[in-house]
């Protein structure tokens, strides 16, 4: 293809994916760093950003957003708009099957941890989405959907991306160049952009599927999320928003590899009533479920991070067990930080550049802590609760126990799952 075949576009930073992580880096650009140049690239159509949410009652997936979180899309002027869809969470109860004994967290008594009156919050990701990007229509980011990228070449200034667009959702498009000072990789695990830049990936299997689905309670949840350890593996159920008069939930049920595809296969009725077996009857009886769905659990780092004129974020960065629900929360952390140390250390053309290894690092630093903590505390709480000897038992009743009676400990357990500890 010849030069004049195409088109070449200029910009500070680049944003490949266009998920929650991407969307939710492009909009802390816009208000740390207004003055740069922004470009986010998703391969697949995005929707329109004054469609109506038609929000289905069922087989939908919820993200669970931590009071650190909330306070985030509070600065970015997002939590009036967000609440109308999401669900409170006042209280989390964590207990081990088996035992009668469990602790409880609450908003009103963890007052240090929490958000207003809650300690998080629940939101459908088929309003999440959209609602980002309504957002991201009223800033200058330059959005570029469908585009898939065909290629990248790193060189001394940042990068360059060879992409590709589609007319009507037939036919490819010219390739055009995009050079970027910055390039962030926000795209999902096992991503063929990180290996094509060659960064490796330390992976460890659980050897579990995780089964999600969206449940129907016969009584109101009162918005308590509930974190329940089997023989088998954790179960989280965590509040929903009320649709079509319905008490709702979102499950997500860890099991062995080899019983998930049974599991999620069965009637709705016999599902139900295996569940409720499994997770018991703090929530009440469930009444109805949507289609299951499942996928293999493993806890996944990028080996790099950072890289001069290269960051990664979002799951191709981390992938972690979902029960906890601190992937997206520790992700959105990271987002962050990255605006922040741009708009301190290269916010402008006049200072440093945003692909800077020195600013990168700088960055890289004051996320290293918050990460390790948090990637901790999801892999090993999980193994911990699902061990059956004595030991392991003796240990989950006492760390329970004092999760009841010790505040101290309360509070740190609270500020760790509210992603404050950092």
């Amino acid at each position: 293809m010849s030069a004049s075949e195409k088109t070449l576009l200029t910009v500070d930073v680049a944003i490949i994916g266009g998920g929650m992580a991407g969307a939710c880096l492009a909009l802390l650009l816009a208000k740390h760093c207004p003055q740069l140049e922004v470009a986010l690239l998703e391969q697949r159509p995005l929707p329109q950003a004054d469609a109506a949410l038609d929000l289905p009652s069922f087989d939908t997936r919820a993200t669970a957003i931590s009071a650190g979180s909330l306070k985030v899309f509070r600065d970015l002027g997002l939590w009036s708009m967000l609440k109308e869809y999401a669900a409170p969470i006042h209280q989390v109860h964590v207990s081990d099957r088996g035992h009668s004994l469990g602790a409880g967290l609450s908003a009103e008594r963890e007052s240090e941890a929490a958000f207003e009156d809650m300690l998080g919050a629940v939101i459908e990701n088929a309003a999440l989405g959209p609602l980002l990007y309504r957002a991201l229509a009223t800033t200058d980011t330059c959005v570029l959907a469908p585009a898939r990228v065909t290629g990248v070449k790193m060189h001394q200034g940042g990068a360059e991306l060879s992409w590709r667009g589609t007319e009507h959702n037939a036919g490819s498009t010219a390739e055009q160049t995009l050079n970027t000072r910055l390039l962030v990789v926000a795209d999902g695990v096992n991503s063929p952009l990180c290996q094509q830049l060659g960064i490796a990936t330390d992976e460890e299997a659980y050897h579990q599927h995780a089964l999600v689905t969206t449940v129907e309670l016969q009584r109101n949840h009162r918005g308590v999320a509930y974190e329940r350890f089997t023989d088998n593996g954790p179960m989280a159920l965590l509040p929903l928003p009320r649709r079509d008069g319905s008490h709702r939930a979102a499950l997500v049920w860890t099991c062995a590899s080899d019983e998930a595809e049974a599991i999620a296969g069965l009637p709705e009725a016999a599902f139900i009533d295996r569940l409720q077996k499994v997770f018991g009857w703090r929530a009440g009886r469930i009444l109805r479920s949507g289609s299951v769905q499942h996928y293999p659990l493993k806890l996944s780092l990028a080996r790099e991070q950072v890289r001069r004129g290269l960051v990664l974020v979002g799951n191709c960065a981390h992938f972690l067990h979902p029960v906890a629900g601190q992937g997206f929360n520790l992700t959105l952390r990271d987002c962050e930080t990255l605006a922040r140390t741009i708009a301190r250390h290269g916010g402008s053309s006049a200072q440093t550049a945003p692909g800077e290894l020195d600013l990168l690092q700088t960055y890289w630093r004051e996320r290293q802590h918050d990460q390790q903590l948090t990637i901790g505390f999801s892999d090993r709480i999980p193994p911990l609760f699902a061990a059956r000897n004595l030991f392991a038992a003796g240990l989950r009743q006492a760390g329970l126990l004092g999760l009841a009676l010790a505040p101290p400990l309360r509070g740190a357990f609270a500020r760790q799952a509210a992603g404050l500890a950092v």
